[in-house]
């Protein structure tokens, strides 16, 4: 199970989002182009995903955020030869740059996916009842463990933001909205 809630908006299943927010590895183009999108782009996202988990690395990067954009518009997949066949093509059909030809936007979504020879071995119905035991489970000894970090990570000094700390409640100076409180507003008067 994955979740990121850092950045999430639910849209209903028919609608498009015109939203950009998100890491741009991981955006899909038709977001980069503005064009709107659905679901599928959240397929992408996936297929990106996946090939990071597989090769260690995002299939498109670029310190040049613009270059970096261009080439997940422009540029053709390069998949390693030692990744599988089987693999290869759910890559293929995740990272397909047209939406509606993306694996998984069709009428069946998910299941597109989940039918994709790939996950063969996987009993879909036992990993949802949560039957199935994973392979791996980390040893963390209390909410604060770096134990399964590599050392590359843990090792780095903190740093703060490069932004200075508002002091003295000016966090919104200049600005001139001020939210209503609720504690001082008149009683609702069905309630009495």
């Amino acid at each position: 199970m994955l979740t990121d809630f850092g950045l999430a908006k639910e849209v209903d299943e028919s609608m498009r989002s015109n939203s950009m927010c998100g890491t741009t590895e991981y955006m899909a183009p038709e977001i980069l182009l503005s064009k709107g999108h659905n679901k599928s782009a959240d397929w992408w996202s996936v297929g990106i995903l996946l090939y990071e988990m597989l090769t260690g690395q995002p299939p498109y990067t670029n310190n040049n955020r613009h270059k970096l954009q261009e080439k997940i518009i422009k540029e053709k997949i390069k998949l390693p030869s030692y990744l599988t066949s089987e693999v290869h093509s759910l890559l293929k059909g995740l990272l397909q740059k047209d939406p509606s030809k993306r694996i998984g936007s069709g009428a069946n979504g998910s299941d597109e996916i989940k039918r994709h020879k790939w996950f063969k071995v996987i009993n879909w119905r036992k990993l949802e009842a949560r039957e199935i035991q994973p392979n791996f489970r980390p040893n963390v000894s209390g909410k604060d463990c770096i134990a399964n970090f590599d050392e590359r990570w843990t090792a780095m000094p903190p740093q703060d933001s490069p932004a200075s700390t508002p002091k003295d409640g000016a966090y919104f100076q200049g600005y001139t909205y001020v939210a209503p409180n609720p504690w001082l507003s008149e009683p609702n008067k069905e309630s009495h």
